[in-house]
């Protein structure tokens, strides 16, 4: 079982810097920071460490009494699980606008919570709005901390505070969330298939916030889980969509996020929508996951919308009929309404990375490499012989072969994709993509 960090959230109403504030003490741009009000929906975590201890900081959507866009209510059953798990409150009002209605609305919430909870006033970058900050102690707060997360400032000493509060609280240590001996999976795919819902069912409680609306996963977060004795890091990312369709500055962030996400991954699972099936996009988004040089697993979701229609077997070979360079990859059919196939993504996904992982040995490759040799030759190309004398594995992760020849740049693509698929009749490497490295000898 992996133990859990000491938990630290941050609340507000929208757009009063609390993602500037996540990523300024975690040290890096994790969190989307944009102007435009109630962009973080989902809580983000990210771990920071302090006085030799490490502790996680949540990074949850904007407060907001306005069910216009229908994710209101999604936000505070959002915020509230966080403050039930958190050891400390951390509550952000902007220094710009004074205190507003909501923010004595959150202030008599958070009374009720009997936990250790710090006023902090953001965006207060000069004397003059020090001096106008009498307001705030309305809200029956004995101190307030001055901060401008944009630049850093009085950030250092609210936190002195905050772990000291908490300093004597019993805590389990917990693995670094992105740590090395943790296998990432990601998944990704266009809106809408139901990767957050997967996301849920996997980790066993509502950690994302799960509606029919296309796009509402914006960032992308991570949870750290233990599966049959593995550490495993889940990445639940934005949906990709393509590029004629992002109308909005924080929609191309998404993209770009998730993009990221793909390269910080092992395994990357592609998730697509059983009712719509495998197109065009579910083919760029595989071709960018294999040129990553990241394991795929294709899984077909809502399967329960068309499993009267297709068989298994008829659905996958349709999946490589319209995705024929990720054939290689294993297709699992999954239902996260019904919960069903959701333990063989990740017995999939595990087995995805020990193939990644695998090695050949030098003397049992090149006995392979004589029979595929032997059963096709190159022999000539452009008048030349050509010929690859031996072979070696350079690393894994994904696997990689050097093979020495004496004319690299004449073995043509379709000897290159036999001796793959050669490599996969003999090894394996189910998932995992292959890279085939010619080299003069």
């Amino acid at each position: 079982m992996i133990r859990k960090k000491m938990l630290i959230s941050i609340v507000g109403r929208p757009n009063v810097g609390k993602s500037t504030f996540f990523n300024r003490v975690i040290g890096y741009r994790k969190a989307i920071t944009e102007d435009t009000p109630g962009v973080t929906r989902d809580r983000n975590y990210g771990s920071f460490d302090m006085g030799g201890r490490s502790f996680l900081l949540v990074d949850t959507g904007g407060f907001s009494s306005s069910e216009e866009d229908g994710f209101s209510s999604l936000i505070m059953k959002q915020i509230e699980t966080s403050l039930a798990e958190s050891a400390a409150v951390i509550f952000l009002l902007d220094g710009k606008e004074g205190v507003m209605p909501a923010d004595r609305d959150i202030s008599r919430a958070l009374r009720k919570l009997h936990k250790p909870i710090f006023y902090v006033v953001n965006k207060v970058d000069s004397k003059k709005r020090e001096d106008d900050l009498i307001d705030f102690y309305e809200l029956g707060v004995d101190r307030l901390y001055t901060i401008s997360a944009a630049h850093g400032l009085g950030i250092g000493d609210l936190l002195d505070d905050v772990l000291g509060s908490i300093g004597g609280q019993e805590h389990d240590q917990e693995q670094d969330i992105a740590g090395t001996d943790a296998t990432k999976i990601a998944l990704v795919g266009k809106p809408n298939t139901g990767k957050s819902s997967l996301a849920n069912c996997i980790l066993g409680s509502e950690r994302m916030i799960v509606s029919d609306i296309p796009g509402t996963t914006r960032d992308s977060v991570d949870s750290q889980i233990a599966y049959n004795g593995r550490d495993l890091v889940l990445i639940d990312t934005a949906g990709l969509r393509k590029k004629g369709k992002i109308s909005e500055k924080v929609e191309e962030y998404s993209v770009s996020s998730a993009v990221r996400s793909i390269e910080r991954a092992d395994v990357v699972n592609l998730i697509v929508d059983a009712a719509e099936g495998p197109g065009h996009q579910e083919g760029s988004i595989a071709h960018l996951i294999v040129s990553r040089g990241k394991g795929l697993c294709i899984v077909i979701n809502k399967w329960d919308l068309v499993a009267g229609e297709f068989t298994r077997d008829t659905y996958r070979d349709m999946v490589y009929e319209r995705i024929p360079h990720a054939s290689f990859a294993p297709v699992v059919f999954s239902s996260a309404k019904m919960g069903e196939g959701i333990e063989n993504i990740l017995e999939t996904n595990l087995t995805i990375y020990e193939e990644l992982s695998k090695r050949i040995s030098t003397a049992n490759l090149n006995k392979a490499f004589e029979e595929f040799f032997a059963r096709h030759d190159i022999s000539y190309q452009k008048g030349k012989q050509v010929k690859i004398f031996y072979a070696s594995q350079a690393k894994a992760l994904p696997p990689t072969f050097i093979l020495f020849s004496n004319q690299p740049r004449l073995v043509p693509d379709h000897y290159r994709r036999y001796l793959e698929n050669s490599l996969r009749q003999e090894f394996g490497f189910t998932g995992a993509p292959i890279r085939l490295v010619l080299k003069k000898k």
